[in-house]
């Protein structure tokens, strides 16, 4: 399993749309972000270093993976989903038979954490759900480049403040 986590400014995206320097795109058509240091500016994606293809912390994360492969991609905002909640909704991927279709899912998680203000008191079990997004990778040796959308929703009233897209790659070893 390769876990790839995406966090969202989610502040500076509401800000651009406020003033207009970005549009709020729509569900069928979101807003390009742009790429590399464009998009760099609203998006940060890591994973694991073991399957790095290139430097990680920015908008344009390279993975490496193994046909067989499952790569699971988890999203949020850098103020953890209290302001605004971002999460994925499509994926659109070039060549488009290079990974299974994506499948959306709650992932119901179990963790341990400080019950107090105290990070060294004892801990208590809590319980979370992260919308992730999956799929399998198909053909070897090829470099896939795809594009993710998400929408980024208002948490004061639960409004769709915007849908947005950028492409990262995929590098297929074997």
């Amino acid at each position: 399993m390769i876990d790839i986590l995406i966090a969202v400014d989610g502040e500076y995206l509401a800000q651009q749309l406020k003033d207009g320097s970005l549009k709020p795109g729509s569900q069928s058509s979101p807003t390009n972000l742009g790429a590399w240091q464009s998009s760099d500016l609203y998006i940060a994606m890591i994973t694991q270093n073991s399957f790095l293809a290139n430097d990680q912390g920015g908008s344009e994360l390279d993975v490496k993976a193994n046909s067989g492969d499952t790569i699971r991609w988890t999203m949020t905002t850098f103020d953890n989903n209290a302001d605004y909640t971002a999460f994925l909704y499509a994926g659109n991927f070039n060549p488009a038979q290079s990974i299974t279709p994506l499948t959306y899912f709650n992932m119901h998680t179990s963790l341990y954490l400080p019950s107090g203000s105290d990070p060294t008191g004892p801990v208590q079990l809590y319980h979370n759900y992260t919308y992730v997004a999956q799929g399998t990778v198909i053909e070897p040796q090829n470099k896939i480049q795809y594009t993710l959308s998400f929408q980024l929703v208002n948490n004061a009233n639960g409004q769709v403040i915007g849908y947005f897209n950028w492409d990262p790659f995929i590098s297929v070893s074997a």
